[in-house]
């Protein structure tokens, strides 16, 4: 259960006239679950509404995996969409929309993160951000979407073979960030902007798809996966509009969705 929560002044995007309601809660289990809830409670929510928690009890990944989350140092929230203007198969399409807006924000901080295929984001081959994208459709596409987003921000300490592959911000970079609900809105910001121009095709499937794989991590280089019991090396050459990771081999070049190949980093 959260303890409180408050509205935080409305954000005008710049060109744009919708607002961003940002509600900041002392504790909640899953800011994707909570937001879930207050949609069966009021119809319909605003666009851009977000759920921010200090304290996030039991957050999800992918992989029904649980991302572990010091309280008061780190940036976890989801985001409200209604991307009416996507068809279904086009879900990869506001993956690379929400992974570039957090590079965007990275970048302003003169961070050099890289998008590890499909849902994370990486500085200095350690997991800073993960992302879960919870979409509902019908036949005509996706009529709504909850971005959870978790960045390890300011934590020093993780535990156990978390360190192995976890970070944080601060812990890579050795810089603080300020204000984690600023920071929240810059980074809400930044997804927005490249939200709106797809929504109003100033920007190109072909065009985000280029940049998406530009940011890649890993791609030309040579490390190891794992696919089912086969454990082999690989080099990243693209993902495609589908979300398809292209890896090649000496046998040469296979093709892996979501959940059929896995990362063994060193």
């Amino acid at each position: 259960m959260f303890k409180r929560y408050y509205l935080l002044q409305n954000n005008i995007f710049s060109g744009d006239s919708r607002p961003l309601n940002l509600i900041v809660l002392d504790e909640v289990t899953s800011t994707n679950d909570y937001l879930k809830s207050q949609l069966s409670k009021f119809k319909p929510l605003p666009e851009f509404t977000a759920i921010m928690a200090r304290k996030q009890t039991n957050g999800r990944g992918q992989r029904d995996n649980t991302w572990l989350s010091a309280p008061n140092v780190n940036i976890t929230f989801s985001l409200l969409l209604y991307p009416v203007f996507l068809k279904l198969r086009d879900h990869f399409i506001l993956n690379m929309c929400v992974s570039l807006g957090i590079i965007d924000w990275f970048h302003s901080l003169q961070i050099d993160a890289k998008i590890k295929w499909p849902n994370d984001l990486m500085i200095n081959d350690k997991k800073v951000t993960g992302i879960l994208i919870e979409n509902k459709s019908n036949s005509k596409g996706i009529k709504e979407s909850i971005i959870g987003i978790g960045i390890n921000a300011n934590q020093e300490e993780f535990p156990g073979e978390i360190a192995e592959k976890a970070s944080s911000i601060f812990r890579e970079t050795n810089y603080t960030v300020p204000s984690l609900e600023n920071s929240c809105r810059e980074i809400i910001n930044y997804i927005t902007k490249r939200y709106i121009a797809l929504e109003k095709q100033e920007i190109s499937h072909e065009n985000l798809l280029a940049e998406y794989n530009e940011n890649l991590f890993l791609r030309n280089q040579t490390s190891k996966y794992r696919a089912g019991d086969e454990i082999f090396e690989a080099k990243i050459l693209r993902v495609d509009e589908d979300g398809k990771l292209y890896l090649e081999t000496n046998d040469g070049v296979t093709t892996f969705y979501f959940k059929e190949v896995e990362f063994l980093l060193q």
